[in-house]
């Protein structure tokens, strides 16, 4: 009954630990130590909730230490880890956001939004060649995915594979035709294979889209 009560009562757990955050008076420190003792748990629920909320307004580096105490608390929470990482990405601390991502991985090796972030991160850092390995694995869970596959022509524009690119923008085009800065994209690369006529004709259909 006690667990049931604190379970249908987190709000109100959630507005004490708040102020808790905020230095507050001191019943509304006894009423949290109060509602930890009676649910163990309720730490994690509340590092989880106060950080997905700083995650959802873009608040990224004051999410960091609440998901990062969560983890401490349950370090198998696939969805604290991936905004983990996000978060981390945001404030450009890359090698961290690695790790955390990686660790989703570990969890969920098909979670599509941790490697899609991993493939932003490595096409970021021009290490194309980790970048196409990605957004292949995003691509290969979601063949309808327009980002993955305008991603992966990016990354391999990038290694100078000009011909993959081409099939991967062209696929991306087929997804979603209207998306202007894929012909844009398409045009450069063909404009580096020497095909002008081709990348004229890209560049022409992109200003068009642009003008709609």
């Amino acid at each position: 009954m006690a667990n049931n009560k604190v379970g249908s009562n987190f709000d109100q757990y959630f507005r004490l630990a708040s102020q808790i955050v905020s230095k507050m008076s001191r019943s509304v420190v006894d009423g949290y130590i109060d509602l930890v003792t009676i649910d163990p748990d309720s730490e994690h629920k509340f590092n989880r909730k106060k950080g997905n909320n700083c995650y959802s307004n873009g608040e990224y580096s004051e999410a960091i230490p609440f998901l990062k105490s969560a983890l401490e608390l349950n370090a198998n929470d696939v969805d604290v880890l991936y905004h983990l990482g996000v978060c981390l990405a945001k404030v450009h601390r890359d090698d961290e956001a690695i790790e955390y991502l990686e660790k989703t991985l570990a969890v969920d090796k098909d979670h599509e939004n941790a490697l899609f972030r991993l493939g932003m991160i490595c096409l970021g850092n021009e290490d194309y060649k980790k970048a196409v390995e990605y957004f292949k694995k995003v691509a290969g869970i979601d063949d309808e995915s327009y980002n993955a596959y305008y991603r992966l022509g990016m990354s391999y524009d990038g290694l100078k594979k000009y011909a993959d690119a081409v099939k991967a923008f062209e696929k991306a085009i087929e997804i979603d035709p209207k998306m202007g800065k894929t012909y844009q994209s398409l045009g450069f690369t063909h404009e580096s294979m020497g095909n002008h006529d081709k990348a004229v004709a890209c560049f022409k259909k992109s200003l068009e889209l642009e003008d709609k």
